[in-house]
């Protein structure tokens, strides 16, 4: 069974697509290719403003790519133990186990989350990387921290603190506080933007937040940027959706049978090449992004309007070979 990635929602919250397993989409070009290129080799020199922020990112780059050197120097990394800085260390703990199965640091990032009293307040990642854990260890004492942190903070929330209230509100399936999230969003035009973005767009299946994950992008932290692979498509029972464009590889299950999509992005045209599909109908979301002044989408050389802000939906029994092209203008 294919490992979670760094967000995880459990098969109760109440979301509307689902965030494929670690691995399943994987970028193959590009500017972003380049870009992870070089974060795994500033990881291999050790270079991370902590010792949390180089575990957790060593972590996803392993989960990413995997390489015998580069486990062997995350298990020869102990991860201190500070209270204070509980936030970083659970989110470190939680990809080591998703990446690597190593559970070894999760026991330790249990045993600080254990302590807390809801008090502690010293990053506001903290609620999120609380309801992670929850996840992770099915112990809903973390869920119910994390809902006190949120509450306590209410109503200034930044990035962070408003991305952890929205894992909270499709764990607790609170459509009160979604609304309030979605009302009121936070001026965070750093990586906790762009997790809370994420975030709203699994609860919701808005264009609007994978629009707004798009122009965080540049923001990417490098604990973001080893894992930006699993911020690429999602899935739900009807199929797939591609948000953000890179050239990639996307695989997801539906039902019995897999849909395998390859991506390619050049110049104004992104195509979708179907590799593999079920023999039955479902549907290819592509997001046609709100800045596109007009899009075209070409299926089998026939062509429709696409209207930005939306996704282009393509509901057929796709063939291994077919392709569908956005085009922007």
């Amino acid at each position: 069974m294919s490992s979670p990635g760094p967000v995880a929602p459990t098969a109760a919250a109440a979301c509307r697509l689902r965030p494929l397993p670690l691995g399943a989409a994987r970028i193959t070009g590009g500017v972003w290719a380049v870009r992870q290129r070089a974060n795994r080799a500033a990881i291999r020199k050790g270079s991370a403003a902590d010792v949390y922020e180089w575990l957790e990112t060593a972590a996803w780059e392993y989960g990413r790519e995997p390489d015998a050197d580069l486990l062997r120097a995350l298990r020869a990394v102990t991860p201190p133990v500070r209270v204070g800085q509980a936030g970083h260390l659970l989110r470190a703990a939680i990809a080591q186990v998703r990446a690597t199965g190593d559970r070894r640091p999760l026991q330790v990032a249990t045993e600080v989350a254990d302590v807390l009293d809801g008090s502690d307040d010293s990053h506001p990642a903290l609620a999120m990387a609380l309801v992670e854990l929850f996840r992770e260890t099915d112990n809903h004492r973390y869920l119910d921290l994390a809902r006190h942190i949120v509450d306590t903070h209410r109503p200034t929330r930044p990035g962070y603190l408003a991305a952890g209230a929205a894992d909270v509100a499709i764990e607790q399936d609170d459509g009160d506080l979604l609304d309030a999230l979605a009302r009121d969003e936070p001026a965070d035009s750093g990586p906790g933007g762009l997790h809370w973005a994420w975030r709203m767009l699994l609860a919701t299946g808005e264009p609007h937040y994978a629009d707004l994950a798009e122009r965080l992008l540049d923001t990417s932290d490098p604990r973001t940027l080893a894992s930006l692979d699993n911020y690429l498509a999602t899935s739900d029972a009807d199929g797939v959706q591609l948000h953000l464009y890179a050239p990639c590889l996307v695989t997801a299950r539906l039902g019995e049978g897999q849909i395998q999509v390859a991506v390619e992005v050049e110049g104004n045209r992104i195509r979708a090449r179907i590799l593999d599909a079920p023999r039955r109908e479902w549907t290819l979301s592509i997001r046609v992004p709100a800045w596109a002044g007009a899009a075209q989408l070409r299926v089998d050389g026939g062509a429709q309007r696409a209207w930005a802000g939306t996704y282009a939906e393509v509901v057929r029994a796709h063939r291994p070979g077919d392709t569908i092209d956005l085009v922007l203008r």
